[in-house]
């Protein structure tokens, strides 16, 4: 019998993998390769320099040669499970030349590219969620024994986009363990009224909230359009942080225990491919807090994570950066940091 332990991660990220089908606008398609939100997220966190455990749920004819990728890149995969219920793991998304994204008709899209359409997808139809149970698992949903035991021995975590249930179990069972240092971003799925008075709950025990713009105002219907005013609200909620990411690139942060609120302004390049960048974002800004517990510091880490992800296609683009370029794009940024 071996006497070996698996080592405790640095943190515990939580969220989908993918098949991914992307057309760039500027670049190469990227087609039938890793993806999916937990994917950016965990490469964002090695690119600073640290041991992610990963944990998802995956179809079992997921490739596992792109799992060993992640594991040779230094990330711990014992939390990736493999569903008894197939899942549609598949993901299309074409971007045109001003970056609006389609996720329509791909058929169409190959065919105005001239690009030869892949059989895997077939019979495909975009997975965006047109209902949002409130007490109903999905195949995809994380359950309580997907987590690993040594993971929850890890001081930090981030929850991914996944769906309300998960995003609802996931914060008592990361903080039943070890973990102090919380941080989730908001699911498309629940940032809606009728989901107005879960919300509190939610987020009560988050270190910080990641949301968009688009996200606040639709949860605020009727309530606010002032941005600072909804970040205020959902800090009084419980987080620390609230991070609103708008449409144009820039960053709102607002801290609950300083009072205080920050804009950054996004890194001064242009992007090839958009798919990924809130999630580099978030495993950027992870890896920076549980260093210096700085959330300004962290923000640009998330944001310098985010401009590469942006620069190239798939997770493990970010990891391809030139040495010292991270510090250079920090330096830029860091010049530019607003108090609001």
């Amino acid at each position: 019998m071996s006497d070996y332990i698996n080592p405790v991660p640095d943190a515990v990220l939580v969220g989908r993998m993918r098949r991914e089908f992307i057309l760039p606008a500027r670049s190469v398609a990227y087609l039938n390769r890793p993806g999916g939100n937990l994917g950016y997220a965990a490469a964002s966190f090695l690119l600073w320099d640290g041991n992610p455990g990963m944990v998802s749920r995956i179809n079992p004819d997921f490739p596992s040669e792109w799992l060993e990728d992640f594991k040779n890149a230094g990330a711990d995969i014992d939390g990736i499970r493999q569903a008894i219920d197939p899942i549609d793991d598949r993901f299309f998304v074409t971007y045109s030349e001003d970056q609006q994204a389609r996720y329509e008709n791909p058929i169409t899209w190959f065919a105005d590219r001239q690009l030869p359409f892949p059989p895997e997808l077939l019979s495909y139809s975009p997975t965006i969620p047109i209902y949002c149970s409130k007490t109903e698992y999905r195949t995809d949903s994380i359950r309580v024994t997907d987590v690993p035991f040594t993971y929850l021995e890890a001081s930090a975590a981030h929850i991914c986009p996944i769906d309300y249930i998960s995003h609802k179990i996931l914060p008592s069972v990361l903080k039943g363990g070890m973990v102090s240092l919380l941080t989730m971003r908001a699911g498309n799925c629940y940032m809606d009224p009728i989901f107005w008075e879960e919300i509190r709950a939610l987020i009560s025990d988050i270190t910080a909230f990641m949301i968009t713009d688009a996200q606040a105002i639709k949860l605020f219907q009727g309530r606010s359009v002032d941005l600072w005013e909804i970040a205020g609200i959902l800090a009084n909620y419980g987080p620390e942080y609230i991070i609103i990411h708008a449409k144009d690139g820039t960053v709102m942060l607002y801290s609950r225990l300083k009072r205080k609120r920050w804009v950054f302004p996004s890194y001064p390049s242009k992007p090839a491919d958009p798919t990924g960048m809130l999630d580099a974002f978030d495993g950027g800004f992870l890896a920076g807090y549980r260093k210096e517990y700085d959330a300004v510091q962290a923000v640009l880490q998330g944001l310098v994570s985010a401009s590469f992800c942006s620069e190239g296609s798939g997770p493990f683009y970010l990891l391809e950066c030139l040495p010292g370029l991270k510090e250079a794009r920090l330096k830029v940024l860091s010049q530019q940091v607003m108090e609001a």
